[in-house]
């Protein structure tokens, strides 16, 4: 090997082990999926963000969860559509529990009103960078749900706003299961 492709083949590899390695918090049960599924749903992602004028298709699941914070943010601004939407009652442990709101959304009419919402309140997400989540955001959601962690999972890092984006895989294809604004839960407390 010549000398000047030594120190390309030493970044190259740094590069990889950078781009895969990343920090699990202890007691979280994270399990990955395979590059290749993760890669679709992360430009599933990007390109859905991108294109934030129409409500996307084949990109929501059956059921996609509006997560405590992000519903907390948006509540306020929620025409009846989205308030009619059905609650997903979420218990965030601690010295004190909290209980909190989220929305489940099933319909064409909610996934609709929710992107049209989402976007208008955050409009910076249209050119978010979509990254792997790192240890604070993964404990983040980890604390808000009771189920294991599997990817593909993505954070969108939009200015000072940072969403998770869950995706369950069903025939093959990613399909956003879970969004919500990572923040402090303290702030939920009645």
């Amino acid at each position: 090997m010549k000398l000047s492709t030594i120190p390309l083949v030493a970044t190259l590899l740094l590069a990889f082990s950078s781009a895969h390695s990343q920090e699990i918090p202890k007691g979280v049960n994270y399990k990955r999926a395979s590059d290749e599924v993760n890669a679709l749903a992360k430009n599933s992602l990007e390109s859905t963000l991108a294109t934030s004028d129409s409500t996307p298709v084949d990109f929501f699941g059956d059921v996609t969860v509006v997560g405590p914070m992000l519903w907390k943010a948006l509540k306020p601004s929620a025409g009846q559509v989205l308030l009619n939407t059905l609650p997903v009652v979420i218990t965030v442990p601690g010295s004190q529990p909290v209980m909190a709101e989220g929305k489940r959304l099933r319909t064409d009419d909610e996934r609709k009103a929710f992107w049209k919402l989402f976007h208008t309140t955050y409009t910076r997400v249209k050119d978010g960078k979509v990254r792997k989540g790192n240890a604070a955001e993964i404990s983040y959601y980890w604390s808000t749900i009771p189920f294991d962690i599997e990817e593909p999972f993505w954070v969108i890092e939009a200015g000072a706003d940072r969403f998770i984006a869950h995706f369950q895989v069903k025939g093959g294809q990613p399909r956003l299961f879970w969004i919500d604004l990572v923040g402090d839960l303290q702030i939920l407390k009645p």
